[in-house]
């Protein structure tokens, strides 16, 4: 009975861990979402050209004495390309906060205009150049179709922090006296690509050899390492082929052609936090697995070291806004995504090739 509630209370002890580090991960990400917290902005899900536009802008805490400003501005089908469209008209006064509605007469025919967003600034003069505070709403969708006349309702839109021109200044300052940032190999993944080869040829090697084997045990491990052998060879032949990034790329393209493209965040964070929590259950299982001795050892560190780099390539593939940072940071041609997804190839090359060579040991003798 003892030994029944010990169990229980390990197993809820240790769901309520996976629990708190999807939360933990959560709320780590969203700490570096970096959205701006002083507005909310209210829009219309498209902008039709030739009509009216209404944009209403809320500043939820109070500012000092300053003016507000709104203006649109346009995007091509690929989001860049970017210009002026139109002016909502003069600065305005903000002292204290409060709801401002800006209205665009008309919005403009311009050639190669597929989106269209809003920036607002703050400034004590009223000019763009004295900006304190900017942001930018999300990309409006632009028709030139009637049928987008019947809904001109105003709805809540994401924000993003948008660098003022003091800030661009800075940074453009900061960068002259830099180094200027490595860029990622070329070797790299063709590298990554031919370690993953090698340890998917040992991994069919010894799921061979297992099957046959006279030792108790190991013969169920056939399948196991078979399996790894596969996911590791299909591996390889992503890195080889650059297919990750072409997927990443249809995928953000389906995303805007379905209008989802601005709610990929939540996605991405849950994702990302199941990752973490199921590394983290993964882990457990690590331990208590190689504690004991045994021929699955060898399976467990060469599956652990596939699990490490499946997770990191797929949160590298999600390109959440840290992660982008973090593959920026780039040391003698390697970034720290690159890093650990390497390390867990190792992981999984070392852990099959010890295990065909202990198994060819036995043979021998």
């Amino acid at each position: 009975m003892r030994d029944d509630r010990s169990r229980l209370g390990g197993r809820i002890a240790a769901v309520a861990a996976l629990v708190l580090v999807f939360v933990a991960t959560w709320i780590a990400l969203s700490f570096t979402d970096d959205r701006p917290g002083w507005l909310i902005v209210e829009a219309p899900e498209t902008v039709v050209v030739g009509l009216p536009l209404e944009i209403r802008v809320t500043l939820k805490r109070s500012v000092k004495a300053t003016q507000i400003n709104c203006t649109l501005h346009r995007a091509n089908a690929e989001r860049k390309g970017w210009g002026y469209l139109a002016s909502s008209g003069p600065s305005r006064p903000a002292a204290g906060g409060g709801t401002y509605s800006f209205v665009f007469d008309q919005v403009p025919e311009r050639e190669d205009t597929s989106f269209a967003f809003a920036l607002i600034f703050l400034s004590p003069t009223g000019k763009w150049e004295d900006a304190t505070l900017a942001a930018t709403a999300k990309y409006l969708p632009v028709t030139r179709d009637d049928a987008a006349r019947a809904d001109r309702g105003l709805r809540k839109t994401q924000v993003y922090n948008y660098p003022t021109a003091a800030e661009t200044a800075r940074a453009q300052a900061k960068a002259r006296t830099e180094r200027t940032p490595g860029r990622p190999s070329v070797w790299v993944h063709p590298l990554l690509g031919l370690l993953l080869l090698a340890a998917a040829v040992l991994s069919w090697i010894k799921a061979r050899r297992s099957r046959t084997a006279a030792v108790p045990g190991e013969t169920g491990e056939s399948a196991v390492w078979l399996a790894i052998a596969v996911l590791l060879a299909a591996s390889a032949a992503g890195e080889l082929s650059g297919i990750a990034g072409h997927i990443t790329a249809w995928g953000r393209r389906l995303a805007e052609v379905q209008g989802v493209y601005e709610f990929r965040r939540p996605v991405q964070k849950a994702v990302m936090a199941a990752v973490a929590a199921a590394s983290l259950g993964f882990f457990i299982l690590f331990i208590r697995a190689v504690r004991k001795p045994g021929p699955h050892r060898a399976l467990w560190w060469a599956g652990t070291g596939l699990a490490a780099f499946l997770a990191v390539s797929l949160v590298s593939v999600l390109s959440f806004h840290a992660v982008d940072v973090a593959r920026g940071m780039v040391w003698h041609g390697v970034s720290p995504v690159d890093a650990m997804r390497g390390a867990g190839a190792l992981m999984a090359f070392l852990a099959a090739f010890a295990a065909v060579r202990r198994s060819a040991g036995r043979t021998l003798t």
